[in-house]
């Protein structure tokens, strides 16, 4: 859906025409035609016959709509809008649904441009915004893709990638919109991405043959699935048959060939929406990269020397005993830890500090020798980048030789090699939700977004790298246990429901946390229990409410008041218990309790100790599971929803 000048000003000839008694009206220039045949393939006009068009029902409540707006002075009358100006587009499409699912609260992000439009008052979604969003929902687009749009289609990158290396030509990116199959980013349509219908009639284009100037329309669509549900030629007539022969969608026995095989799902994912998904997202930092390196390294060692295995001390060993040079990229990572334990008034020694010492341990020593607490600390970092790599189904904690070992999933082992060929760097949430802005319907990512997902090597010249398809895959087909920080936590219940921005988040801290709780956002988001929408509004997901509730009374001071092996505990202790509706509890039965660690695939020693911290919590009582360890199981079942 996409309304320019042009666009406006033939919607109101059509309505002028209307009010003059004629029921439709014929162009008879060919030159002006062009935003008559977009409006048409919008679904926002209808075509009587060659070059004469009529108004919808819903095109007549847009043109209602706009004459209000101009009536009220909301927005000036289209005859003196810049030729460039886009009162309505993807973009706004996407600002328009970010802000009601926010209460009809814009942000500042996106505030000016919804403003320019005359879509709000007092800060808030007028009634015309959600009339737009009412048209917008009712609309059906055409498809109809030409030989001239089906070569544009098959000549430019997939996206998502910024706007200025799509090919040049004509108004064939006018007709993508037209048909949502191209999404542009708010607020400045500055990065494209095509949407899932978009990717898959470009599949098309890589084994169709564009033999007609027609080469996809809704008639080839009805033929093609006429034969896919009949599987018999002999439905087809014979015109019906030569055209989808002559395309290269069936051969001559009526046999679906890959152009067809494709074109088909084209179909139900214009009929009915199969293509979109819910955005997932998935997040590494550096020093959980390292870690995973070195649980691979270990487990090579352990082929020629049985002793060495991936425990934790052997995993602090091998990690912080190499020169800190070899590690200048996680300077900033053990900056922040340092940071937040110790305080940001000591920045400035904790900066000098680096450059005097040779490791990571005689950092740690540096500030933790008085207390005696250097290796704990060490430990700490090392277990808390554990319990992501496990929160993200990456590695696995198991008993070997009556040790707790790490072993690598086969999604770590995947990751592992994709470090091997990309090297260390960040991979931000927002920079897989980039690429996986690809399954919404009719949005594309942020330029921020989108610049992260570059950074990472997940998305060069506007298509999507391999690494940012296994990270975008991992997103979706990991199972994902449940993990919380200290700093996540007060991050978490920061936020409400509803009406906050990452603007709001930020000004609720000082300003030197601000990387901190950049970092925390992206956990949060990746274990999906937030909702960081484009126009920067902070939603909490279903999951995440129940979360926030569930930890709620875990006391303050506790470093991961839910880790991964704790919810293998609850997950395990739900499947030995008897829930009781009234109370809100699952009770375990006292002989029950001696199985509970080997069902939970933890050696006795660290299923009591984390078992100590869920009761700490209060996840768990002294026989059950309290209703704080009911929301966290619930919370897992809809993170790891298909």
């Amino acid at each position: 859906m996409i309304i320019k000048k042009e666009h406006a000003l033939a919607l109101l000839a059509l309505e002028e025409a209307s009010a003059r008694g004629e029921t439709s009206l014929t162009i008879t220039d060919s030159t002006q035609e062009n935003p008559y045949i977009e409006l048409e393939l919008g679904g926002l006009i209808r075509l009587e016959k060659p070059s004469t068009y009529t108004l919808t029902y819903w095109s007549r409540y847009l043109v209602d709509t706009l004459k209000e707006m101009i009536q009220k002075d909301l927005i000036e009358h289209p005859a003196n809008w810049d030729e460039g100006f886009r009162w309505i587009g993807s973009e706004v499409i996407t600002m328009l649904k970010n802000s009601a699912v926010n209460d009809g609260i814009p942000g500042p992000y996106i505030k000016d441009a919804l403003e320019q439009r005359g879509f709000l008052k007092n800060e808030s979604l007028n009634e015309y915004a959600q009339r737009i969003l009412e048209i917008f929902e009712n609309m059906h687009p055409r498809l109809l893709i030409t030989s001239d749009t089906f070569k544009y289609l098959k000549d430019m990158p997939a996206g998502p990638g910024p706007v200025n290396i799509l090919p040049v030509r004509g108004r064939e990116l006018l007709k993508l919109e037209s048909m949502r199959l191209i999404a542009f980013s708010v607020p400045k349509s500055d990065i494209f991405t095509l949407t899932p219908l978009g990717r898959k009639i470009k599949e098309v284009t890589k084994y169709a043959i564009p033999a007609f100037e027609t080469i996809i329309s809704e008639d080839i669509l009805d033929s093609l699935v006429k034969l896919w549900d009949a599987e018999d030629v002999s439905v087809l007539t014979d015109a019906e048959k030569e055209t989808l022969m002559a395309l290269g969608y069936i051969n001559d026995k009526g046999e679906f060939l890959p152009a067809g095989e494709h074109l088909t799902e084209v179909y139900w994912i214009w009929k009915e929406g199969k293509g979109t998904r819910p955005i997932k997202s998935f997040n590494l930092e550096q020093i959980d990269q390292e870690i995973l390196k070195a649980i691979d390294q270990l487990w090579e060692k352990n082929a020629s020397n049985p002793e060495i295995m991936p425990t934790v001390e052997q995993i602090i060993k091998e990690v912080y005993e190499k020169p800190l040079k070899e590690y200048k990229h996680l300077h900033n990572f053990y900056g922040r830890r340092l940071y937040q334990d110790l305080g940001y008034q000591k920045k400035e020694e904790i900066k000098k500090k680096f450059e005097e010492v040779k490791t990571v341990e005689e950092l740690f020593k540096s500030f933790y020798e008085k207390g005696g607490k250097w290796y704990e600390k060490l430990g700490d970092v090392v277990r808390t980048s554990l319990y992501t790599l496990e929160a993200f189904n990456l590695v696995k904690s198991t008993v070997e030789k009556n040790k707790e070992v790490y072993v690598l999933t086969d999604f770590g082992k995947e990751v592992v090699e994709d470090i091997k060929q990309k090297g260390i760097r960040e991979i931000h949430a927002t920079a897989v939700k980039a690429i996986n802005m690809n399954y919404s319907e009719f949005s594309a990512p942020n330029f921020e977004w989108h610049e992260k997902a570059v950074e990472s090597h997940l998305v060069g010249n506007g298509e999507v790298t391999s690494s940012g398809e296994l990270y975008s895959r991992l997103s979706y087909e990991i199972e994902r246990l449940p993990h919380i920080t200290k700093f996540e936590k007060m991050v978490l219940q920061a936020i409400p429901e509803k009406r906050y921005f990452v603007e709001d988040i930020y000004a609720t801290f000082d300003e030197i946390w601000q990387e901190e709780i950049e970092y925390a956002l992206d956990k949060l988001e990746a274990r999906g229990f937030i909702d960081i929408l484009p126009n920067h509004a902070i939603v909490l997901t279903e999951a995440g409410k129940l979360i926030k509730k569930a930890i709620a009374g875990a006391p303050s001071g506790m470093s991961n008041p839910l880790t991964p092996l704790g919810m293998r505990i609850l997950i395990a202790l739900q499947k030995i218990g008897s829930l009781y509706t009234k109370e809100k509890k699952i009770r375990i039965l006292p002989k029950n309790w001696a199985t509970a660690y080997k069902v939970a695939g933890l050696d006795p020693e660290t299923f009591n100790k984390e078992l100590k911290v869920l009761r700490m919590a209060g996840f768990v009582g002294t026989n059950s599971l309290t209703e704080a360890g009911i929301l966290a199981l619930e919370a897992f079942k809809l993170v790891n929803e298909k």
